[in-house]
């Protein structure tokens, strides 16, 4: 089932992604390993699924399964993910959900990493479950 293989390679590719950028988060430099790894997991699950979500809204409005064969298609996937990704880092920012490290690049007061995050990993995971 195509949106299986699109949450798997998502969520590996988002908790790949929140290793690399973790440090990058205020947050992570107060806790243990153990709890470290259960957020990063929980966080790139809920990553994978929102990929998968805003997937399958673009498949609604297009009717087409391969998304790279639309670039009308992934770009509607890219600005919902922009979207999306902005306002939740503003509300869990503005919510104390986590704050960023002086490391962290910011735009418009987001940081940049969690700001791409979605969108770069599900334009990846799109290419290895429909180019590979």
């Amino acid at each position: 089932m195509i949106y299986f293989d699109i949450l798997i390679i998502a969520f590996l590719l988002n908790f790949l992604w929140e290793v690399w950028h973790c440090n990058l988060y205020k947050t992570i430099h107060k806790m243990s390993l153990g709890p470290v790894i259960r957020l990063l997991t929980k966080m790139s699950l809920k990553d994978g699924l929102w990929v998968v979500l805003f997937y399958f809204i673009t498949v609604i409005v297009f009717g087409n399964i391969n998304i790279l064969e639309n670039y009308t298609q992934l770009g509607l996937f890219i600005i919902i993910s922009l979207t999306f990704s902005f306002i939740d880092e503003k509300v869990s920012l503005k919510m104390g959900r986590w704050s960023y490290a002086k490391n962290m690049p910011t735009i418009f007061g987001v940081g940049i990493t969690p700001l791409l995050e979605v969108a770069v990993t599900g334009v990846l995971a799109f290419a290895i479950v429909f180019l590979i």
